[in-house]
């Protein structure tokens, strides 16, 4: 826990330093500065990026089978080629033992949850920091563009 809290206090520190320099920035005594803070910031927001997206493609693969035999077993309105394969998703669920298809469904529904909560909790723990780099990207995009 402690470990976490002073990685926390660092890269807080990071995306700071990041976000003066990108304010501190003079064009005229340094342009060479703007495309290696350009790279620094960029790289830090596609690493927050990446890991949102990825985590929330897990969740919603494990959402789309959930919805299709909920919908099926509940008869919701689908398009055609949708409740086709629905039902086939809930037949080979059906003939299966009924514990075991509970067991997929909650399974599918317990990783939709965990992976959502895995795609935020890095953006929670670290607002402040993606606060001070988009405002740095922000910046170096204005300067850039001057």
């Amino acid at each position: 826990m402690a470990a976490s809290s002073v990685n926390r206090a660092r890269y807080r520190e990071y995306a700071q330093y990041l976000r003066v320099a990108a304010d501190r920035l003079d064009m005229a005594v340094a342009p060479a500065r703007l495309e290696y803070l350009r790279s620094k910031v960029n790289s830090e927001r596609h690493i927050f990026l990446a890991w949102v997206a990825v985590w929330m493609l897990i969740a919603m693969a494990s959402l789309l089978p959930l919805l299709m035999v909920l919908g099926y077993h509940f008869s919701w309105p689908v398009p055609a080629s949708v409740a086709a394969q629905a039902e086939a998703l809930y037949s080979q669920l059906d003939a299966m033992k009924s514990a075991a298809a509970n067991m997929v469904v909650i399974v599918l529904g317990a990783m939709f949850c965990a992976a959502t909560t895995i795609a935020y909790v890095p953006i929670i723990a670290h607002h402040g920091a993606l606060n001070d780099l988009e405002y740095a990207h922000r910046v170096l995009r204005d300067i850039e563009r001057r």
